[in-house]
């Protein structure tokens, strides 16, 4: 809506008839998905209303924003010159500059640090995979180690009891 239909609370035409015909539009495509009568003419319709709509609005003028001149209110503005300003406006302007430069500069330099915090992370990254790998095959490792253990006490107890009984037949 444009600023003079706000501020008077007037009816836009040209608004009204768009938001019609789109509403025309949608109830026609509701007829035609639920295979009701009278789809393809609310189509036509509503398509007609739009098409129209979109004709006028082509022609249609707009008012033109009010242009403030800001060089009034700051000097500074006027050719980007200081001509109007104080020493004390200028030495301000100076100052501001200057800890931009010196925001700039941290800026800059924290984003160094930040790239490489990003390449020690990664390289941290990469050694607690390899870390990772090595600690499932030294995992199943024992657990191979553990069953040849089993199997030494159960072979170990096999000749323990032959033992005992050549030692018991004497």
């Amino acid at each position: 809506m444009s600023n003079q239909v706000k501020a008077k609370g007037k009816l836009d035409p040209i608004t009204f008839f768009y938001g019609f015909g789109a509403s025309v539009v949608l109830v026609g495509a509701m007829f035609k998905f639920l295979g009701w009568n009278y789809a393809n003419e609310l189509f036509v319709v509503g398509l007609t209303i739009e098409a129209l709509v979109f004709l006028v609005s082509a022609f249609e003028r707009k008012v033109a924003d009010k242009e403030y001149n800001w060089e009034n209110v700051f000097p500074q503005l006027d050719n980007g010159s200081n001509s109007g300003g104080n020493p004390e406006q200028a030495q301000m302007l100076e100052g501001y500059a200057k800890a931009m430069g010196q925001f700039s500069q941290t800026l800059g330099e924290l984003n160094d640090n930040l790239k490489d915090l990003s390449g020690t992370l990664s390289s941290v990254k990469g050694h607690l995979e390899a870390s990772a790998k090595d600690s499932v095959e030294m995992k199943e490792r024992i657990s191979d180690f553990n069953n040849l253990m089993q199997s030494y006490n159960d072979n170990l107890k096999v000749i323990n009891d032959k033992y005992n009984n050549i030692l018991d037949s004497k």
